[in-house]
């Protein structure tokens, strides 16, 4: 992962601070933040998602003959399927075992198709890094896939699933 560019955030979250690329998705790159208030330093990480993409895929969509309202409609609906996931994700704030999404911003390209999401949720590890170099118990394991159940409970009974379970999208 590169952590060459970090971008600034202070604009769109004033206090905090990117500190380092910690993970990249199909969607979007997670970065580990913090903020220091009153002598104490708060993690958090931000989820950025842009849409498009990149320059190529826009100028992709143009080339298959879209017309700039169709494409800039495309797009948008991609950032509605976001903000739909977001607003499910804050209905579950404060549910044990699902990773809070403490704060999101929604930012428009001026003069181009495209926004930037911005997800900001609680700084955790994921199961890949936990479990990488250590040998967890037998009774460590099965509090975590105890802990793993009960969180898909809640969703089941907000009726929503998680279609995206691997270990890269657990947390400890």
């Amino acid at each position: 992962m590169d952590n060459n560019f970090l971008p600034d955030i202070s604009q769109i979250f004033p206090g905090w601070t990117i500190v380092k690329l910690v993970g990249e998705g199909s969607f979007g790159k997670v970065y580990k933040c913090v903020k220091n208030e009153l002598g104490i330093e708060i993690s958090g990480a931000l989820k950025v998602i842009s849409i498009p993409q990149n320059k190529s895929e826009l100028d992709t969509i143009r080339l298959e003959g879209m017309s700039e309202i169709a494409a800039r409609s495309y797009f948008e609906e991609m950032v509605n399927d976001f903000t739909n996931e977001i607003k499910v994700m804050l209905t579950l704030k404060g549910a044990p075992n699902i990773v809070t999404v403490e704060n999101f911003k929604i930012v428009e390209h001026q003069g181009e198709i495209g926004w930037d999401i911005y997800i900001f949720m609680e700084f955790l590890t994921t199961f890949t890094s936990y479990s990488a170099n250590r040998e967890m118990t037998e009774k460590e394991v099965k509090r975590f896939g105890i802990d793993i159940c009960n969180g898909l409970e809640v969703c089941g009974r907000k009726s929503i699933i998680h279609s995206d379970i691997k270990p890269d999208n657990l947390f400890v």
